[in-house]
């Protein structure tokens, strides 16, 4: 039952995830065509900045609601007010100081004439921090439609300011963000009506955790957070400090790379309250996840990594007389299977990692997360003024793969079973083989390697007796 709720749920939170991003990702070739180089480049390096940005805000208070206010299918109210209100205290007093910070820093980041665009960027991400911890209460709840319905407002309504202020008046990037400020703040709101009800539920509820042990189990996974983010963003800020042309041309890459990142990210929404919450310790459970998973992810390597390419720089005629990237674009595509592999990866260490998030000190998940920045410091510092994007590129599969295979060395005797490995081998290469044959007929090497992709997972979820 557990493994079809993981399905529904991870089919609601990926189709919003899909749609949201996509309608999102819509976005990019208006960008990429109305944006100069330099434009582009600059708005990768703030979206790049809001990453950082939200982890921190949010303070891990996201994964601990799970963890400490989640018991079976019973999400408790008086935990998640508690926890609103640390996320609150500790990003609006981040906020306000990096507010304040901005006329000091903003001529060393390039924006001594735009510091507006700094301040934009620090109220979004804490704004945005605040309403991802307030939609938690819905998968917390099970309630994937509602959750659907209040991302894609806020999609809805991005996309179409977006259209008509960019693509119609022509505006730049301080419309971008304010439009993106105002669609956040739309999400907030919404989320908080849906959310449980403050006095009546307080006065029902059982006493929620203790300040300081969300704040010490927060913390924790805020700092392996930021860690971790180093490996999704950090080689955008430092190719910004060195060529904002560069940034524009590995971001547009990145963007189309991301459409395997919206399975991942449904997957993590639908699994991390079943795997930490309802599921807690069910190793067979964790099996059938991670095979799931890798089952899925890999057919998505497999046709993205043959089609998207084509998809993007082919000129389709009629209302699309110009392809989706332009041009100059197109060159940076050759990245796309490193970022596409990195992006599954990423998938992997989601699950890889409940083994030490079941405990009440994650710190062993610190130091593995600590070992991958610390690769893609020195592969992007080292890398960059040589290769360009294309070493930020093998600089994040090293680090993802490094995390990964640590996190599963540890787990696997943590969580005996959990985490089978043959069939992940037996599927990478076939998704290989099918990616270095692909100029020799996309659509057999896609039919074939999906059948061969199918064979090899036949029979791998059922349940173990």
């Amino acid at each position: 039952m557990s493994v079809r709720r993981l399905l529904y749920h991870g089919a609601v939170y990926g189709f919003t995830s899909a749609t949201a991003r996509f309608l999102n990702w819509a976005l990019t070739p208006l960008y990429a065509h109305r944006l100069t180089l330099e434009d582009f480049g600059r708005l990768s390096e703030l979206y790049s900045w809001m990453v950082f940005g939200l982890i921190a805000a949010g303070v891990g208070m996201e994964t601990a609601y799970f963890r400490f206010g989640v018991r079976g299918q019973e999400a408790s109210a008086a935990a998640f007010w508690r926890m609103l209100g640390i996320t609150g205290a500790v990003g609006g007093g981040l906020a306000v100081l990096l507010a304040l910070a901005v006329p000091a820093f903003a001529a060393g980041l390039g924006y001594a004439e735009q510091p507006h665009l700094l301040w934009l960027t620090i109220t979004i991400w804490t704004v945005d921090a605040w309403g991802s911890f307030a939609l938690a209460y819905q998968r917390a709840t099970g309630r994937p439609w509602r959750f659907a319905a209040i991302q894609l407002s806020h999609v809805g309504l991005l996309l179409a300011l977006n259209i008509w202020g960019v693509g119609v008046k022509g505006w730049g990037l301080s419309y971008i963000l304010a439009v993106n400020l105002a669609a956040s703040l739309l999400r907030l709101g919404w989320a908080l009506v849906w959310g449980p009800r403050l006095l009546k539920e307080l006065s029902e509820g059982a006493a929620p955790p203790a300040v300081n042990t969300l704040l010490r189990y927060g913390l924790l996974l805020a700092l392996m957070g930021l860690l971790g983010a180093t490996n999704d963003v950090l080689d955008r800020v430092l190719l910004a400090r060195y060529d904002l042309t560069e940034t524009a041309l590995y971001s547009a890459a990145y963007k189309v790379a991301m459409a395997l990142a919206l399975f991942v990210q449904a997957y993590r929404q639908a699994g991390e309250p079943l795997l930490l919450g309802e599921n807690r310790g069910d190793r067979d459970f964790y099996r059938r996840s991670w095979l799931l998973y890798h089952g899925i992810a890999l057919a998505g390597v497999l046709l993205l990594g043959i089609w998207a390419p084509k998809a993007v720089t082919t000129t389709w005629g009629g209302l699309l007389p110009k392809p989706l990237l332009p041009p100059v674009y197109h060159a940076a595509l050759e990245v796309l299977p490193i970022l596409l592999w990195a992006n599954l990866l990423m998938g992997s260490l989601v699950q890889a990692s409940i083994w030490y998030k079941l405990g009440t000190d994650p710190s062993i998940g610190v130091a593995i997360t600590a070992i991958g920045s610390g690769i893609t410091w020195l592969g992007n510092l080292y890398g960059i003024p040589r290769y360009g994007y294309v070493a930020s590129a093998w600089t994040t599969l090293i680090a993802y793969a490094v995390m990964v295979s640590l996190s599963v060395a540890l787990g696997r005797r943590v969580l005996v079973g959990a985490f089978p490995l043959w069939p992940l081998g037996a599927g990478a290469l076939i998704v290989g083989g099918a990616l270095l044959c692909a100029p020799c007929g996309s659509l057999w090497v896609s039919l074939a390697g999906l059948a061969a992709l199918s064979m090899v997972w036949l029979g791998l979820l059922r349940p173990a007796r």
